[in-house]
């Protein structure tokens, strides 16, 4: 019952309802989602991501992480109400570019970025390859969290963030 309840309350949809309906679209560029990680799921991973196959066979259960699939927006009672603004937005494809590299290098707005080693949903490499177009960022490369860090200890990365992008170096 306990693990139900954490669950339950892990993505409150009724509180964040922006998060369901965003959370392909923040990737795109020039095209649409198409609800990229169910096709993906059923497509090239169908099996690794089977439950019941995987149970009845003794085999790991895999978790898809927080991605986002459209049947939710038909299970889940708070999405309900969303599901033709979601279509909308799965299938809208004249997003812009995400970030254009030119104006990143010419910035002279202070940034300051945290990235984490092993951080499951942000690929390291693909982190650091777009940091490098950003003219003097100031990074707090650790492995001291995960992609939770916010929410795990906020006020402390907020703290070590702030600390440089005024140009100095917290030592705790």
């Amino acid at each position: 019952m306990a693990f139900l309840k954490g669950f339950e309350t892990w993505m409150p949809w009724a509180a964040n309802p922006i998060y369901a309906l965003l959370h392909e679209s923040i990737y795109c560029q020039r095209t649409a989602s198409n609800w990229a990680a169910d096709r993906i799921r059923q497509a090239e991973f169908s099996q690794a991501f089977d439950a019941k196959s995987s149970a009845d066979n003794s085999l790991p259960v895999n978790f898809t992480g927080e991605m986002v699939f459209p049947w939710m927006f038909d299970d889940f009672a708070e999405l309900r109400s969303l599901k033709a603004a979601a279509e909308l937005v799965a299938h809208k494809k004249d997003w812009k570019e995400l970030y254009d590299c030119n104006k990143l290098h010419e910035t002279t707005i202070p940034v300051a970025s945290a990235s984490y080693f092993e951080d499951m949903y942000v690929d390291f490499d693909h982190a650091q390859a777009t940091a490098k177009h950003i003219s003097g960022i100031r990074q707090w490369i650790t492995n001291e969290f995960h992609h939770s860090g916010l929410r795990d200890d906020g006020q402390r990365i907020l703290d070590v963030l702030m600390a440089f992008s005024r140009g100095m170096m917290p030592l705790s």
